[in-house]
């Protein structure tokens, strides 16, 4: 009987080890602090802790990525039209993705987030990903209008007018906000970049998830207060 519980013990733990991370993941957002300069007497630099975290003085902005995770150990990620291929080596629970420009570190946290760290990064910089399952393919937004509806402030009660080269009004309570917007294709899917004087990081990324002419839907991590994380929102587009 022991030796059945010790065995059902060891399955357990190994597949609390061994994280399935196959599907895409989409970059919510990126969180980036200067190091901790250590500096002698006369204030000259003598080197800097790269561990040296203030969230007052870290840098955060949505990020505009989907990563791939094809299979134990293999990914490939998009960033607008730039497609990467990854060699994927998972350790326990720590999982590193190597390309020919870079390679990625980390580990899912409590909030079953991917995040992970950049070798080539000058700055100590976390990069967020979150699990997604679209179902959307590419199209055209331009000279759309879309009333907006979502679980964060941002997106209620607003009109999203797409008009052609790239130019959007953002309308509420019969006033605009003229801005502009960008459509970015992440392998078969698509997101949308849009700026708004609102927004602390000034731009804003929805991940688009599904479409059927009349009504879409996505999500989006937005900065609404300095130095705050993004707040995640599930985006309802209907069509006007």
């Amino acid at each position: 009987m022991r030796f059945i519980l010790f065995s059902f013990l060891i399955v357990v733990a190994t597949a609390l080890d061994a994280q399935n991370l196959k599907g895409n993941w989409l970059l919510a957002y990126i969180k980036a602090s200067p190091p901790e300069m250590v500096m002698d007497e006369d204030g000259a630099v003598l080197d800097y802790n790269n561990e040296g975290y203030d969230d007052e003085q870290s840098f955060i902005e949505p990020g505009l990525m989907l990563l791939s995770v094809l299979s134990e150990t293999k990914a490939e990620s998009f960033y607008a039209d730039v497609k990467e291929e990854w060699k994927v080596i998972q350790e326990g629970r720590q999982v590193r993705f190597e390309s020919l420009e870079d390679t990625l570190y980390g580990a899912l946290n409590s909030d079953g987030m991917l995040v992970l760290k950049s070798t080539i990064d000058e700055n100590p910089t976390d990069y967020f990903f979150e699990a997604y399952a679209p179902e959307t393919s590419i199209f055209d937004l331009a000279n759309t209008s879309w009333g907006t509806d979502g679980n964060s402030g941002f997106f209620q009660n607003k009109t999203f007018e797409f008009r052609a080269k790239g130019e959007l009004f953002i309308w509420e309570n019969g006033r605009h906000e003229k801005r502009e917007f960008y459509t970015h294709e992440l392998g078969d899917y698509m997101a949308i970049e849009f700026s708004s004087k609102v927004l602390t990081a000034g731009f804003g990324i929805i991940y688009l998830e599904k479409t059927d002419g009349k009504m879409m839907t996505g999500i989006s991590f937005l900065s609404l207060e300095e130095g705050a994380l993004p707040v995640r929102s599930q985006v309802t587009f209907t069509k006007k």
